[in-house]
């Protein structure tokens, strides 16, 4: 009998952690951390001890305790007796902390299974951030592309990409005993890779799937208006080309649709866009498999260097790959004595810049999750970017869409995939999908639906 059982993802958005059992596998789609993980028992700097593993996370009935799934070293101060996985692998559909969060609790020797694009990411941004972005120790990585198809036992993984806001992004048609099941991972349909999504769609659709889980970020009952990549790159062309001055740019790092827009609006603008060394790090290390510009070269595009130990720019004041860039670097002088010329990368930890770059006429486009303009847990934060703009007299424009599907396109993907059974996932509003779908059946945490 094949089954699923809902570690993560059932009745809130991320945090996907999704056991696929069958009579012979043993396998995870994704394994993930909520983005309100542990916030009812830590703040600040009330943590978990790291060096302890999965002590609290047990202690506060934040982890599963699953047996024969953890690494010795995670359970080394709990009660549970470390046995040798029995888990075949896990699949991973992309590098979102809400995906790939938890995987350094697992134990070494279980194989993972991801795209090209997801392992360039994570060792680009592992690399600069260890912390930040730290899956773990494992021992086997099975790296595949769209259209491969993986046999695990008695299964098999047809891995199809689809448009999301970063590259390397996957959703799986999984060939079952008691029928094909379709997994979409996170997608979306209003972006410059929506084809993707739509082939994706056509090959769910014609394996005739018994099940389908389905993401459901924007599955609201009254859902805003859902903006197209496309808009938001006229917003932002629109916002450079009125500017009297300097213009900054807020956005994901990782959102490689979201950094083209504001490389062809500032490009056709007469502009040179400008990364810093981090960023100008991640694009040269994932150029190879996304069509990029290489920041060591590109006429368009500068790396700025920020003030260090000597006051001079020496490549001693930097580290070993921010080195690497040096030959296009652009400090604060230049970029001051001209800042009509340019449009600059920023955020909320770069504001100090704004102090050497001293900007008049400045305008700051924020292009990045409406969740800390508009979320109560970031007021403060808010508070103090409004104040550092109001100093400087910098005007604030937004411009940003989604990297999930919306309502509309949610829809059109249950009904052309037309599943026997609709799971809703990565969504706080699983009753929804009633209104979609004749058969919905919605996962509790750690519950389990067997496969009939």
């Amino acid at each position: 009998m094949t089954s699923l059982t809902f570690y993560g993802g059932a009745g809130e958005i991320g945090g996907n952690k999704i056991l696929l059992e069958s009579e012979k596998a043993k396998v995870y789609l994704d394994f993930g951390q909520s983005f309100d993980f542990g916030e009812d028992y830590f703040y600040d700097w009330l943590q978990p001890r790291s060096a302890n593993g999965l002590e609290c996370y047990f202690e506060f009935g934040m982890m599963p305790r699953v047996q024969k799934l953890y690494s010795k070293d995670m359970l080394r101060f709990t009660d549970l007796k470390y046995q040798k996985p029995d888990v075949d692998g896990v699949f991973i559909t992309h590098h979102h902390s809400d995906h790939v969060g938890h995987l350094p609790f697992l134990d070494e020797s279980i194989p993972l299974y991801m795209g090209h694009g997801t392992k360039a990411i994570l060792d680009a941004y592992g690399a600069l951030y260890s912390s930040f972005m730290d899956i773990g120790e494992h021992d086997t990585f099975n790296l595949f592309k769209s259209g491969d198809k993986i046999p695990v036992k008695d299964l098999t993984f047809r891995p199809v990409h689809v448009e999301h806001s970063t590259p390397g992004a996957y959703g799986y048609i999984i060939e079952a005993p008691e029928g094909n099941i379709v997994y979409t991972g996170d997608f979306r349909k209003h972006g410059p890779k929506k084809e993707m999504t739509e082939e994706f769609i056509t090959k769910a659709a014609a394996s005739k799937p018994h099940i389908m889980l389905c993401e459901g970020t924007n599955m609201t009952p009254d859902p805003e208006r859902q903006y197209s990549e496309e808009q938001v790159y006229e917003q932002v062309k629109g916002v450079i080309e009125d500017s009297k001055g300097l213009v900054f740019g807020e956005f994901s790092m990782c959102n490689i649709d979201r950094f083209n827009s504001f490389y062809k609006a500032a490009k056709e603008a007469g502009r040179t866009l400008i990364v810093d060394t981090k960023y100008a790090f991640i694009l040269d290390n994932i150029k190879e498999k996304v069509n990029l510009p290489d920041p060591k070269t590109d006429d368009s595009l500068k790396v700025y260097f920020k003030l260090a130990k000597s006051c001079e720019f020496c490549d001693t004041d930097y580290y070993k790959y921010e080195r690497e860039y040096m030959k296009n670097m652009i400090t604060y002088k230049e970029i001051k004595e001209n800042p009509k010329d340019y449009v600059m990368f920023t955020g909320f930890s770069k504001l100090m810049e704004l102090v050497y770059l001293q900007p008049e006429k400045a305008d700051y486009i924020y292009s990045s999750s409406e969740h800390f303009l508009e979320g109560e847990d970031f007021q403060d934060q808010r508070k103090v970017l409004d104040n550092w703009l109001k100093h400087f007299g910098i005007t604030l424009h937004k411009a940003h869409c989604s990297g999930h599907a919306g309502k509309s396109d949610l829809e059109y993907a249950i009904k052309k995939i037309n599943p026997d059974v609709l799971i809703p996932i990565h969504t706080q509003n699983p009753e929804e999908f009633k209104k979609i779908h004749d058969n919905v059946k919605i996962p509790e945490k750690s519950g389990k639906i067997e496969v009939k």
